[in-house]
């Protein structure tokens, strides 16, 4: 990554000096490109490695929690809640998930969780899901560590950056900033790299050609141009996602040149309000309001903050009859509704697929859901897990070739002086 390696990706083996056109220019812009954005590539993406297995690893770590029990008439949401607030008053409960038979009952970010089974209405344990290591992975590979919701929080990266006249920017922190502008160079990087590698139709078998037996040099230069080129799929879609997710317009670009919609993602607005009345609904009722708008089955409960009284419900719901790509996650549902806490009437679609056009689904619901890989078992995400220390690899790989390359030229440089 840090090294072209031009001749090392042609077929020929005439010296890039002697080929004019843009091959130099771009061959120049890849190496000093992703010298740069290096570092701050290999944090984000290793970084993210370990969130591709959180429900996993939360499930491992705390097995007392998921001590299930069948029952007739299992608990209500509501009445999981119920359990955990009389057992601990001082408690303020942000989420209810349903997961593997038992309620997951949480604050609102998810770093202390009460597990009640369903069958038994008793708590069966206590953990966090982004306390310690998660979280901080979650701040550094999301926020750029500009959360305060996670640890490792840093101030300065919290800080919102110039809007420069565009309103889309307003509230984005330095730390989102950097992981977008990372993802919007790797991306650059990917395409430059795939240019650089091409060797042609007649050749094409040597782009993928690592011969163990070579010197050092071409060893690890071929070694940086098999693993780049296979990591292609990975690393764009990676690089892209990520940066549309701090950056909408990106995604709002990418649906007009495909004649996808691009103001729908305008109008998946998150805005809703509760309109404050004489008294609440419980989660069972709003529960229900959810379910008859969009029916499927819930996982995630968001619950209203007690402090704010526009507040509201929030539902994230697996479509029934539909393919929910988050499905092996904690948090899985990929359509949301919000229900009014005081009128069970006043509910609001943020997004489901119906009525979507093709391109803008297919973004949403196979696209983007690949940079998580949850809609794939557990051991098949491993794959994710190896492309995502790819970076390193070519990093590693272009650094040495390109130090071997810089001493022999030196070298030579030094010979015709003597």
């Amino acid at each position: 990554m840090a090294q072209t390696l031009v001749q090392g990706l042609e077929s020929g083996t005439a010296s890039p000096r002697r080929r004019p056109g843009v091959r130099p220019a771009v061959a120049a812009a890849h190496r000093w490109t992703s010298i740069v954005v290096a570092g701050f590539l290999i944090v984000i993406m290793t970084s993210g490695v370990p969130l591709l297995f959180g429900s996993e690893i939360f499930r491992v770590s705390n097995p007392e929690i998921y001590q299930a029990t069948s029952s007739d008439s299992p608990l209500t949401p509501q009445q999981a809640l119920e359990v955990v607030n009389e057992a601990h008053p001082e408690f303020v409960a942000g989420n209810v998930i349903d997961d593997e038979g038992v309620y997951l009952v949480t604050d609102s970010r998810l770093n202390q969780v009460y597990g009640v089974d369903a069958g038994s209405g008793e708590i069966t344990g206590e953990g966090s899901y982004y306390g310690g290591f998660p979280g901080l992975m979650e701040n550094l590979h999301a926020f750029g560590l500009s959360s305060p919701r996670f640890p490792g929080y840093v101030p300065w990266l919290g800080e919102p950056i110039p809007t420069l006249g565009v309103d889309s920017l307003e509230g984005t922190t330095r730390g989102v900033a950097i992981v977008g502008v990372v993802g919007i160079l790797a991306v650059l990087l990917v395409i430059s790299g795939v240019y650089l590698w091409w060797p042609g139709l007649r050749r094409i078998g040597s782009g993928f050609r690592i011969r163990r037996s070579s010197a050092r040099y071409v060893r690890h230069r071929e070694v940086h141009k098999v693993v780049g080129i296979i990591s292609v799929p990975f690393m764009l879609m990676w690089a892209f996602t990520g940066a549309a997710a701090q950056f909408p317009q990106l995604q709002q670009g990418l649906m007009t040149i495909t004649g996808g919609e691009p103001d729908q993602l305008r109008r998946v607005s998150w805005d809703f309000a509760s309109v404050p009345g004489a008294e609440t609904i419980g989660l069972d009722e709003a529960r229900a309001a959810a379910l008859t708008v969009v029916p499927g089955d819930i996982s995630n409960h968001t619950l209203p903050d007690p402090e704010d009284p526009a507040a509201a419900y929030l539902f994230e719901i697996s479509g029934a009859g539909g393919v929910d790509p988050y499905d092996n996650a904690i948090l899985h549902g990929n359509d949301w509704v919000y229900v009014d806490k005081y009128d069970p009437s006043h509910t609001k679609v943020v997004y489901s697929g119906d009525g979507v056009p093709v391109q803008n689904r297919f973004y949403e619901e196979a696209v983007y859901p690949s940079h998580f890989g949850w809609y794939v078992p557990t051991w098949a995400r491993v794959l994710w897990a190896v492309f995502g220390l790819a970076p390193a690899v070519l990093f590693t790989t272009g650094l040495i070739s390109w130090g071997i390359r810089a001493r022999k030229r030196r070298a030579r440089r030094a010979r015709a002086t003597a």
